[in-house]
């Protein structure tokens, strides 16, 4: 790949600064195989039920969804055009339909059903892979976001199958191959976000953070995990303290108004498994890191269970979060079993919490010390 001239000084300095260092990537999610996954025999020799959609590798041009002219960016548009929304669609379905065949591994009572998983996610990826589907650089913003989107999602399904099942799938060159473009285009599109004074810092950054490193756990490259854990840095530089209490907000986040409790809660998704990357790989967390990022999730409770509680929020009713956005309490609890807030939405909102396709669907069974 061929970097900007303005980029070059910055990804060499992360080079070097993980070449002193270079050891084997550490997956976030330990073995943790399944009752069936040495009963599977060779997948290879099945054909996935499930036609593969013909791979998608034309323009990223994709509107946003939202009112341009609204700085919160909280107004849907309306205007979204039709091939936006069918791109959208195309590469939503792809992603979707990974994570169900790498949950119907998970939830298998047969050895044929768990082969057939596996089966499925091979075909679909290698299909994809060979046909070089989504790295078009003819793309807009909401299609630079989307790429990144999609390696997130294909990266974390990829890791949590292989944690379930003792390794598989293995990697083809050619999926290898794809997985790197991807990872490299993403870190093209986004590095420049990072140069100081660059006022949009936001929860896209964290998700490209997390898709670059989940990518360098699956391709063995300590320098993607190297470069997402300085997005990770650089965020948590952003969680601000209140004046008001023991919590703390990310500011670009609050600013989208009525969605601040929403996007607190996605951007802590991919914070969270930064955190555990970074636990993993190094450097770890300090104390002061640690503190910081319970701060950031009292205040995200809070914009749930007592919003009226929360000056920042200016009064602003709060769009309902989903709960799977809530995903970013697996880890964190398993980190913090004792934060008494997370705990108190965490019951709150079980078993619901969960199957977020973003990160790979169903991955409660990593974290089998929660009840």
């Amino acid at each position: 790949m061929s970097l900007k001239p303005q980029l070059a000084a910055h990804w060499l300095a992360t080079l070097l600064s993980c070449s002193a260092t270079a050891s084997q990537a550490q997956s976030i999610w330990p073995p943790q195989p399944t009752a069936l996954s040495g009963l599977v025999g060779d997948y290879h020799s099945i054909t996935c039920p499930k036609q593969v959609p013909p791979p998608y590798s034309g323009p990223l041009l994709i509107d946003s969804k939202y009112d341009q002219s609204d700085a919160s960016k909280s107004t849907l548009s309306g205007t979204q055009s039709r091939q936006s929304r069918e791109i959208y669609a195309r590469l939503g379905e792809y992603n979707r339909r990974l994570v169900q065949f790498a949950d119907y591994y998970l939830m298998a009572e047969h050895p044929q059903q768990a082969a057939a998983g596996l089966a499925c996610l091979d075909q679909w990826l290698q299909a994809w892979a060979v046909a070089g589907a989504l790295q078009s650089r003819e793309a807009s913003k909401t299609g630079i976001a989307a790429r990144k989107w999609s390696l997130a999602a294909i990266a974390s399904t990829l890791l949590k199958t292989q944690a379930l099942s003792g390794g598989q799938p293995q990697l083809s060159p050619e999926q290898r191959q794809w997985l790197q473009r991807l990872a490299e285009q993403v870190i093209e599109e986004y590095s420049p976000r990072q140069q100081p004074g660059f006022a949009y810092f936001n929860n896209h950054d964290y998700w490209a953070g997390w898709a670059v490193a989940a990518t360098g756990m699956l391709l063995d490259r300590p320098d993607y995990i190297a470069w997402g854990e300085r997005i990770f840095r650089q965020a948590l530089e952003q969680i601000s303290p209140s004046a008001h209490g023991d919590y703390a907000y990310l500011p670009n986040e609050l600013a989208r108004g009525r969605l601040a409790a929403n996007y607190t809660h996605y951007a802590l998704v991919p914070l969270m498994l930064l955190a555990e990357s970074s636990h993993s790989n190094g450097p770890g967390l300090s104390a002061a890191d640690s503190a910081k990022l319970q701060q950031l999730a009292n205040f995200a409770v809070r914009s749930v269970l007592a919003a009226d509680r929360l000056p920042e929020l200016d009064g602003q009713a709060q769009e309902a979060v989903p709960a799977h956005k809530m995903t970013w309490l697996l880890p964190f609890l398993s980190r913090y079993p004792e934060h008494v807030l997370a705990r108190q939405l965490y019951q709150a909102e079980d078993p619901r919490v969960d199957a977020y396709s973003q990160i790979g669907g169903r991955i409660k069974p990593l974290y089998p010390a929660l009840p």
